[in-house]
């Protein structure tokens, strides 16, 4: 009996073992797969964004075992991951920080332009992107304006960041508060 007993052991670890590895795989490929050229999602339809809401969350509920009728709310929290409207968002803020730092591609840094105030204001030293006026939903999805509207609402704090990795960890930290 205690052979039997050990050998179901040793085949229980060994499954949960590749479980685990299994896990770390799906976390790779899927998150690596919803990142891939995101920021060009920005302002894409609400039903786009819910169907790759959907397959974080499937992810989020098969690497955390569990049940599918368990909300994916709190099981993406405890992964530390961001929501897919906010990945967008990041994304897209880490371009504009490396193009307001001229660490960018330059066809990036020349669309990021910083808001001259015609007269003296007490904004003017608030590190604030100019907005350029567009008359279509299209125009207001484009790198330019996403970008310094975007850019425009983070704390001053995140955008006087020394560094990108302080930065990134700041920028995650904030979409953390809002999301949840």
């Amino acid at each position: 009996m205690k052979k039997q007993v050990s050998q179901t052991i040793s085949a229980c670890s060994f499954y949960l073992r590749n479980i685990n590895q299994i896990s770390r795989v799906v976390n790779a490929i899927i998150t690596s797969r919803l990142d891939y050229c995101n920021a060009l999602l920005y302002g894409t339809s609400a039903i786009n964004i819910t169907r790759l809401q959907r397959i974080q969350n499937t992810a989020a509920r098969f690497i955390m075992r569990s049940p599918r009728s368990d909300s994916a709310t709190p099981l993406i929290r405890e992964l530390h991951w961001l929501l897919i409207v906010c990945r967008i968002d990041f994304k897209l803020l880490v371009f504009t920080y490396k193009a307001t730092q001229n660490d960018a591609p330059v066809y990036l840094c020349e669309l990021v332009c910083p808001y001259q105030p015609t007269r003296t204001l007490r904004s003017a030293n608030n590190n604030m992107l100019q907005v350029k006026r567009t008359r279509t939903k299209a125009g207001d999805c484009s790198f330019a304006i996403a970008a310094a509207s975007l850019w425009n609402n983070l704390p001053t704090v995140i955008k006087t960041c020394d560094n990108l990795t302080s930065y990134k960890r700041l920028l995650k930290t904030h979409f953390i508060r809002i999301a949840y």
